[in-house]
């Protein structure tokens, strides 16, 4: 029972990730070429360029959280691949995935703690 509810709760997840993702591609690329920099007054679908962005910003941190919680969620599984009963090239492998992982993570909170200097 506890198993099919965990994989209720991680099927959850991922659509969600995923939806968020679509949807920071779409508006990412709206931002980029249809409402570029200096658009002036421009809207689509009735939304200035800075409404976009906010919307942008709000689905990215749903985003972030999303993995977040798919990460704990596949905490056992971590801690079973790293177990010593693993070859060693398995471990790196997942130590190299991690790190990769963490560094990613740096720095986009670098990005969004970093001060604004105008």
């Amino acid at each position: 029972m506890a198993r099919a509810r965990k994989h209720n709760q991680n099927v959850i997840v991922d659509y969600i990730s995923f939806i968020c993702f679509g949807v920071l591609v779409v508006t990412g690329v709206l931002l980029h070429w249809r409402l570029p920099h200096g658009s002036h007054n421009a809207t689509l679908l009735g939304f200035s360029r800075h409404q976009w962005g906010d919307i942008h910003f709000w689905v990215a941190m749903v985003f972030i959280v999303g993995i977040i919680v798919h990460l704990l969620l596949h905490v056992p599984w971590i801690k079973s691949t790293m177990s010593p009963k693993r070859g060693v090239k398995q471990r790196y492998t997942l130590l190299i995935f991690l790190m990769t992982v963490y560094t990613i993570l740096l720095f986009f909170l670098g990005v969004f703690l970093s001060p604004i200097i105008k």
